[in-house]
C-alpha cells in the first residue's frame, strides 16, 4: 500500500505546530531586541544633536535634554538661556517611547544641560530603560561623552 497513515500525518502536524510556536516566540523577542536597540540608537544621536548644538553656540543658548518619566514616557529637546525651569526655554522636539518600553532611570523627571562651548555637563548621568526582556544604559560622562 502506498501513502501515510493517519497517526503519521498527526505527528508531522504536531512536529510543525511546536516549530510554529517556538518561532513566534523567538520572533517576538527579536522583535522587542530591535525595538530598544533603535530606541537607544535614537537617543544617543539626540544626546549629540543636543551636545553639538551646545558647542558651536546655536542661537547662542545651552542646549540640553528633559527626560520625562511618566505614565507615557519621552524626552524633549530643549534650547535655554539658563536651566530647563527658565521662561525663556523652548522646546525643540519631543520623543516619546514606544508602550512596550520604560523608563528605569530617572526615577523621576530629570534634565541634562550640555555648556556652551565645551559640551560638558555638571555630573556623570545615567539613563536606563527597558523592555519586557531586555535593558539598555546610556551613560553621559562630565567631559559630554555618550555612550
Amino acid at each position: 500500500m502506498k501513502g501515510f497513515t493517519l497517526l503519521e500525518i498527526l505527528i508531522v502536524f504536531a512536529i510543525l505546530a511546536i516549530l510554529s510556536a517556538i518561532s513566534v516566540g523567538f520572533y517576538k523577542n527579536y522583535a522587542i531586541n530591535s525595538e530598544m536597540d533603535l530606541v537607544k540608537k535614537a537617543m544617543i544621536a539626540n544626546l549629540k544633536q543636543a551636545r553639538s548644538k551646545s558647542m558651536t553656540g546655536e542661537e547662542g543658548l545651552k542646549w540640553g535634554i528633559h527626560f520625562i518619566n511618566s505614565e507615557d514616557d519621552y524626552y524633549e529637546i530643549f534650547s535655554t538661556p539658563a536651566d530647563y525651569s527658565s521662561a525663556s526655554t523652548t522646546i525643540f522636539s519631543a520623543t516619546y517611547f514606544p508602550k512596550t518600553i520604560s523608563f528605569i532611570e530617572p526615577i523621576t523627571s530629570s534634565t541634562i544641560i550640555f555648556n556652551k562651548i565645551n559640551g560638558m555637563i555638571s555630573a556623570t548621568s545615567t539613563v536606563i530603560f527597558s523592555s519586557q526582556i531586555a535593558t539598555s544604559t546610556i551613560t553621559i560622562t562630565p567631559a559630554g561623552n555618550i555612550y
